[in-house]
């Protein structure tokens, strides 16, 4: 490589950098979901483990004894997909086995589905105990929003 084309090469590597970041810029980003709480609930946060549990039906009582009522939006949703995916770390498939097992065996009943965003907020609204979920941008006025999940 010469004096002549190293400045060449430099410059078209930029340019193959630059138009990939560009790329990478414009690929739609999923909207983070966030996880509402009935105003009766008395947690703030959970960890990751206890929110799993809550959602896999393993757990049916918050901590100070209050039942559990999960509510989730239907399966071919794509917000569902994203919160089992990005907050669960599991895929929906791997979800959904775990609640038909429950209700083939007996051994309990999956959540109950509603189907928008407006159906779960009046849910976490009008029901004692409830935790479900919605899309960061959607506003969830007169419910309790899980500040975090703890790692």
């Amino acid at each position: 490589m010469n004096a002549v084309t190293r400045p060449l090469c430099v410059s078209l590597g930029l340019r193959v950098l630059a138009l990939w970041g560009l790329l990478l810029a414009s690929q739609p980003a999923l909207p983070e979901t966030k996880i509402l709480l009935n105003n009766d609930v008395s947690v703030a946060t959970l960890d990751f483990t206890y929110l799993n549990q809550i959602f896999a039906m393993q757990v049916r009582k918050w901590p100070n004894g209050q039942a559990i009522q999960v509510y989730s939006l239907p399966n071919s949703n794509n917000l569902h997909r994203e919160f089992v995916i990005e907050r669960l770390r599991i895929q929906p498939h791997q979800l959904d086995r775990i609640w038909n097992r429950m209700l083939f065996t007996g051994t309990g009943k999956p959540p109950t589905v509603v189907s928008s965003e407006d159906d779960m907020l009046n849910m976490m609204r009008s029901n004692s105990g409830a935790i479900g979920y919605v899309s960061s941008d959607y506003p969830a006025d007169g419910v309790k929003l899980l500040e975090e999940v703890q790692p």
